[in-house]
């Protein structure tokens, strides 16, 4: 195999053109190589070059990701491997990014609860289930949902209710209020 073209455009990687097909490499792997022109590559080295490729794709689609929202970690595990990334992309490509704090669990979980609980009012156990579901370890999920009082709870219970019972709480009315009560998550004992 011969390198036909070395494109030198991006500041961080750069791009190998070998046997008609476009390689993004970093310019680490470019120098440790120290790939020319017209050289002809051996198998060995063509396959740390794909693996190379692979790496700096699957990152930038990762930090394409979480331009747009946090993710967490699972969550980019989830986006690579839905994109035919191989584990051991997935894992340096993770790596890297909580190596830049890039990702972070426990920061997405302490704010992720914040946000879900006073901005949105959501229960702790909504919370705790749309956390499960992002692949959140629990015991980062309750370290941060035992910082939410009970008080904290039922006063938003309580609000909650009367805005959707407007000071009516007869019996008619209590079916009418579990259906709202339930989709927020909340306990009807509250």
């Amino acid at each position: 195999m011969i390198v036909e073209k070395i494109d030198y455009s991006d500041k961080f990687n750069l791009i190998i053109t070998i046997e008609n097909e476009d390689f993004s490499i970093s310019y680490d792997l470019y120098n440790e190589l120290n790939i020319k022109v017209d050289d002809e590559i051996s198998f060995d080295t063509y396959k740390i070059i794909l693996a190379d490729d692979q790496f700096n794709r699957a990152k930038n689609f990762a930090l394409s990701k979480i331009s747009y929202a946090p993710k967490t970690s699972f969550e980019i595990e989830k986006l690579l491997k839905s994109n035919d990334f191989s584990n051991n992309t997935i894992d340096k490509t993770i790596a890297f990014l909580k190596n830049y704090g890039l990702v972070d669990d426990e920061s997405y979980v302490k704010s992720y609860i914040f946000d879900k609980h006073n901005i949105s009012s959501w229960s702790k156990n909504k919370i705790r289930y749309s956390l499960k579901s992002k692949g959140i370890a629990d015991y980062l999920i309750e370290s941060y949902l035992d910082e939410i009082s009970f008080e904290e709870e039922y006063e938003k219970a309580y609000n909650f209710a009367n805005k959707k019972a407007r000071n009516d709480f007869s019996l008619e009315n209590k079916t009418t209020l579990s259906k709202p009560f339930g989709s927020k998550g909340r306990k009807w004992q509250l």
